[in-house]
């Protein structure tokens, strides 16, 4: 974990379970975490932690709603301007909609294509812009599956 201490992660889908720990873990080990969601006071909470605020890193939280393109592009700009780079791109974010094919919603399929396929695809293109732009050969995008 030396290698990536002072670089920068995001994380999708931070603001709990896997998200918010995998956020404190890299924080811990002194990288800059931007924790994205659509409930960005959540991160803000996990940021004020007792445990977070003598770590090494620090976590940035952006809201960021995963099912409009519009915000994906936007967090990334946030990033490129604020942070002026990427190491790691963590794609944790996800949904299930559990309901029958026949009779299930067309909304939350959309939805769930949404957020667990475009907005992987969209932040992981981004990422990867956004590392070659700066140069940087070594970074890391991981895709977390439910």
């Amino acid at each position: 974990m030396d290698r990536w201490n002072g670089r920068v992660a995001l994380v999708t889908g931070a603001s709990a379970g896997i998200g918010a720990g995998l956020c404190r873990a890299l924080v811990q080990h002194g990288m800059t975490v931007v924790g994205c969601a659509r409930s960005v006071d959540r991160i803000k909470a996990i940021a004020e932690e007792d445990a977070l605020k003598d770590a090494p890193g620090k976590l940035v939280a952006i809201k960021c709603d995963l099912t409009k393109e519009s915000e994906i592009l936007s967090m990334f700009d946030e990033i490129r301007r604020t942070l002026g780079r990427l190491d790691v791109c963590i794609n944790n974010a996800g949904i299930g909609y559990d309901a029958p094919l026949l009779t299930g919603s067309i909304s939350g399929f959309r939805s769930t294509l949404d957020v667990n396929v475009m907005a992987v695809c969209i932040c992981t293109q981004q990422a990867v812009k956004l590392m070659q732009e700066k140069g940087i050969d070594d970074g890391q995008i991981i895709h977390i599956s439910r």
